[in-house]
């Protein structure tokens, strides 16, 4: 009975431990979107449409090395474009779910973290724009329209310093044409920089 006394308070004490280092977080920073097409066995990614991010998550540490970091995220994504001599801007906005497994390593007075995982995507906005005119583009089925769903994987490191200031950079790959046409991809891709913070015991 002694025993398992014990081990019970044994195991309060480490449950409680660890939900003491667990933290809320904010991000933000830019975002330098491309677009990665492929038709007719040619391949190309288009030229960097500056953007922006803003994430807020929930870091929940398994073992002192080791986190999974599920957030809500609102990110822009998009590309530049050249076509018959006029340039053109993809403009998407997208309301995000990404999942990250971290690992950690103290450096310093605070720790390093890298990892990735998958993210889950929903466009709420896709617009085209050129020489100062903007023109808003439907999501859909057909074949001038967008898909509104999107999901891949992406990859995040960085550095937490003891006074709970974040900084990271990012990067994020889609799996999912968001084109309707089979004769032409066009996946999502972005690289971020980030700014942060994290509110909670550490």
């Amino acid at each position: 009975m002694k025993e398992k006394i014990l081990a019970a308070a044994i195991f309060v004490s480490i449950s409680t431990g660890a939900w003491a280092q667990s933290a809320f977080g904010i991000r933000g920073g830019l975002n330098l979107a491309t677009e990665f097409s492929r038709q007719d066995n040619r391949s190309g990614t288009t030229k960097i449409a500056p953007s922006f991010h803003f994430t807020g998550y929930y870091d929940a540490p398994i073992s002192q090395s080791f986190s999974i970091q599920p957030g809500l995220s609102l990110q822009g994504k998009g590309g530049r474009y050249d076509l018959n001599r006029e340039s053109f801007t993809d403009k998407l906005l997208y309301i995000e779910v990404p999942v990250n497994f971290l690992g950690r390593i103290e450096a310093g007075n605070g720790d390093m973290f890298f990892g990735g995982g998958p993210y889950f995507a929903y466009g709420v906005r896709a617009r085209v724009s050129s020489r100062g005119k903007s023109q808003r583009v439907d999501f859909g089925q057909g074949p001038h329209q967008l898909k509104r769903f999107d999901t891949g994987i992406g990859f995040l490191a960085g550095y937490r310093f003891s006074n709970r200031l974040v900084l990271s950079i990012a990067s994020s790959a889609g799996f999912i044409n968001i084109g309707n046409t089979d004769e032409a991809k066009l996946l999502n891709r972005v690289t971020s920089f980030s700014v942060g913070y994290e509110f909670g015991k550490r």
